[in-house]
C-alpha cells in the first residue's frame, strides 16, 4: 500500500486506566470459572496495585511541581505526599484505606519474592488430599477472588476521591484524549 498521506496526532496514554481495565477483565474471568483461577486472581491483585501507583504518578505529575524528583519513593509515601497536598486524611483502620496496606504487603512479597521453607502440623481428615493442606505463604493465601474484588473496589474509590479533590472531574477512569489528522503527502 502506498504511503501517500501524513498522519499527525497526539494522545494521552493513561496507563492506570488500562491496568484497571485489565484487573476488571481478570476478575470477570475468575468469576466465570473460579476453579483453576489462582493465577488470574494473583494477576488481578497485581494489576490493581499497579493501577494505584500509576494513578499516583499521573496525579502527582499534574499537581506537584517537584513530582519528578520524588517519583522514585515508595508507593505509600507517594500517597502520603498527595494526601497532604490535597488535605485528605485517610483512616487506615477502615475501608477503603485499610485495603492499601494489605494490597501492598501482597505486591511487595511478589515483587521482592524470596524462597522460604514453610512447615505446618495440624489435624485433618484422612479422606482429604494432602496437597490441600500444604502450608502457604501470606501472598498465596491472599490470592483469592474476594480480596481481588475488594482491592479493585477500594482502589477505585480512593482514586476517585483523589481525582475529585484535585478538581480533575468525577470520572478518573476514562482513557486519554486522542486527536489526529491525515493530510495529503506533497510530491517531492
Amino acid at each position: 500500500m502506498a504511503k501517500d498521506a501524513i498522519y499527525e496526532g497526539t494522545r494521552e496514554v493513561r496507563t492506570f486506566v488500562d491496568l484497571a481495565d485489565g484487573a476488571d477483565v481478570l476478575i470477570m474471568k475468575t468469576e466465570q470459572e473460579e476453579k483453576g483461577s489462582y493465577y488470574t486472581t494473583m494477576s488481578a491483585l497485581l494489576l490493581t496495585a499497579f493501577t494505584f501507583e500509576a494513578y499516583l504518578n499521573h496525579l502527582g505529575d499534574k499537581t506537584i511541581s517537584f513530582w519528578e524528583e520524588i517519583e522514585p519513593i515508595k508507593v505509600m509515601d507517594k500517597y502520603s505526599v498527595l494526601c497532604k497536598a490535597l488535605n485528605i486524611c485517610p483512616d487506615f483502620s477502615k475501608r477503603p484505606y485499610q485495603t492499601l496496606k494489605a494490597l501492598f504487603k501482597f505486591r511487595n512479597a511478589i515483587a521482592h519474592g524470596k524462597s522460604q521453607i514453610l512447615q505446618e502440623t495440624k489435624e485433618v481428615s484422612s479422606l482429604d488430599e494432602p496437597h490441600q493442606h500444604s502450608p502457604k505463604a501470606h501472598w498465596e493465601e491472599f490470592s483469592v477472588l474476594e480480596n481481588a474484588k475488594r482491592a479493585r473496589e477500594d482502589v477505585a474509590q480512593i482514586i476517585t476521591e483523589l481525582h475529585k479533590t484535585a478538581h480533575l472531574g468525577d470520572f478518573p477512569f476514562s482513557h486519554g484524549v486522542s486527536v489526529g489528522s491525515l493530510s495529503a503527502k506533497t510530491p517531492n
